[in-house]
């Protein structure tokens, strides 16, 4: 054979193996290496600084949101929509202006108690009762995700859970890397998973279910997050979308758009009681 020829052959494949090595050895090609607190530190990387994040006391935000109902019922009501939070208390509000069948939500943890509204006549919605059954998604600061200061993976050696990475999982058409989430208390869904982008690493979706002795998920919850923009130097999402499904034969979904935030605002304690009006 030539000198030319096998000296192209010998570099072609010093080439492909300096690519192969360089991808085994790298931790993020390698996702089945990856750990939790791998996943975990690039995603907190990926809200912003760790000063800006740590400078953040307490967070409002204002928008308007939908409630839509595709089974069990039809519906569609708009209203306006108000979070505030700081440290791990979280006071959700959405207000459906006085609507006589569907008053609206107001989802509390208050550092202590979870506290949940009756938004029909007759008691908690669907999602009001989900949340105070598993009252894990609140007092674990999981609901809302990054949109609050309670978000569990802010810190996550103080909320005492088991987190395990669970690879790329492909979830409504897009891998995502999965974090499967064990509360550290009882009083939660029966499987927590959180999902976030595999270029980003935002946390952008939440599957929440629940099962009886190992069946078929009963009730699901979806919450995914969109529309990131960057606020005082934190990326946060300002559209949350909660989409509800049980095999009782409800399907509905609360669609909300943040349209102002601010932080380091005092925070009324008066929020964190049921009824509060928003300020």
């Amino acid at each position: 054979m030539p000198m030319c020829a096998m000296s192209r052959k010998t570099i072609l494949v010093a080439v492909i193996a300096l690519v192969f090595a360089g991808l085994e050895l790298s931790p993020l090609c390698a996702t089945e290496k990856m750990t939790p607190g791998q996943l975990v530190s690039l995603h907190l990387d990926a809200i912003g600084p760790a000063d800006a994040r740590s400078g953040m006391k307490s967070r409002v935000f204002r928008g308007e949101g939908v409630w839509r109902v595709f089974q069990g019922g039809h519906a569609r009501l708009p209203g306006t929509v108000f979070e505030a939070s700081d440290g791990d208390s979280i006071s959700l509000r959405f207000d459906t202006d006085g609507n006589p069948t569907y008053y609206g939500e107001h989802l509390i943890y208050n550092g202590k108690n979870v506290r949940i509204f009756q938004g029909f006549p007759g008691g908690r919605s669907p999602l009001g009762e989900y949340c105070m059954t598993n009252k894990t998604v609140l007092r674990e600061g999981l609901l809302g995700g990054v949109t609050s200061t309670a978000w569990t993976l802010l810190h996550p050696e103080a909320s005492g859970a088991k987190l395990k990475y669970a690879g790329l999982r492909k979830v409504e058409g897009r891998r995502l890397h999965c974090l499967d989430y064990k509360a550290r208390k009882g009083g939660g869904p029966e499987k927590i998973q959180l999902f976030f982008e595999p270029d980003t690493y935002r946390h952008v979706l939440t599957r929440y279910s629940n099962a009886v002795y190992g069946r078929a998920a009963t009730t699901t919850i979806t919450e995914t997050f969109s529309n990131f923009q960057e606020v005082d130097g934190l990326t946060l999402p300002t559209r949350w979308k909660i989409h509800y499904n049980s095999r009782s034969g409800i399907v509905a979904e609360w669609e909300f758009a943040f349209k102002n935030v601010v932080h380091n605002q005092p925070i009324d304690p008066a929020l964190y009681e049921l009824g509060a009006a928003a300020q």
